[in-house]
């Protein structure tokens, strides 16, 4: 099977967020979907990251129940993990096509530690102006946190990612950089301290590998 292209993968958000849409959920990509219509290009999405903003305590084996129930076109693959409590959510956008879809609920006790962006600071952009994408400085300081993670992790498939961890942090670093984000400006206040705090620690393990990048870091503000 040929690699999923970016509009299939668009296809598969589109879904999900037009399912939560009528529950009233409100929720945001994030992840290499985010990333590129953010304007990365280093390459295509791949599958879909969806945080639930609103999630009137459903936990993610709800949701993914949602779309699953509303949505044939969504289905489970049960996890390659035997030890896992969860499955795995797939769409399917075209005939022998299918795309990973992963959702993500925020707060600091999530294994990712995603804040909770308020719905004023979700983000859209055109030619996409239906998918509601992370803000740029939280987006790229959450790829600058699977970087560490990858790095640090004991599970070799983890480890294989931290290549293209930095492809993804060099470019979106960049693509922060040409916005003039900065992490005092108005639009960026809304990050809890916790979050920037843990983010600022990573910046300087980052910066301490790739030394180079220190301008740019410090351009916005970190």
């Amino acid at each position: 099977m040929s690699s999923l292209t970016p509009k299939e993968v668009r296809k598969a958000a589109r879904a999900a967020i037009t399912v939560f849409g009528e529950y009233e959920l409100s929720c945001c990509l994030f992840g290499s979907l985010a990333c590129h219509i953010h304007g990365m290009r280093n390459r295509n999405p791949k599958d879909v990251d969806l945080i639930v903003l609103t999630n009137r305590s459903y936990d993610t084996e709800d949701l993914k129940q949602i779309l699953v129930d509303e949505d044939e076109r969504f289905y489970f693959v049960a996890s390659q993990d035997p030890n896992a409590t969860y499955q795995v959510l797939w769409f399917q956008p075209g005939r022998n096509r299918k795309c990973k879809v992963d959702i993500l609920t925020t707060g600091r006790s999530t294994s990712l530690n995603i804040p909770r962006v308020p719905i004023t600071r979700v983000e859209y952009y055109h030619p996409y102006g239906d998918l509601p994408v992370m803000p740029l400085l939280a987006l790229l300081l959450l790829k600058l946190q699977g970087w560490t993670d990858h790095r640090h992790s004991r599970k070799a498939h983890e480890r294989a990612k931290v290549r293209q961890d930095v492809a993804d942090t060099r470019e979106m670093l960049k693509i922060a950089v040409d916005k003039e984000a900065h992490i005092d400006d108005s639009e960026a206040r809304w990050m809890p301290r916790w979050f920037v705090r843990e983010m600022a620690e990573r910046v300087n393990e980052y910066i301490y590998k790739f030394p180079g990048s220190q301008t740019d870091w410090e351009k916005l503000g970190l």
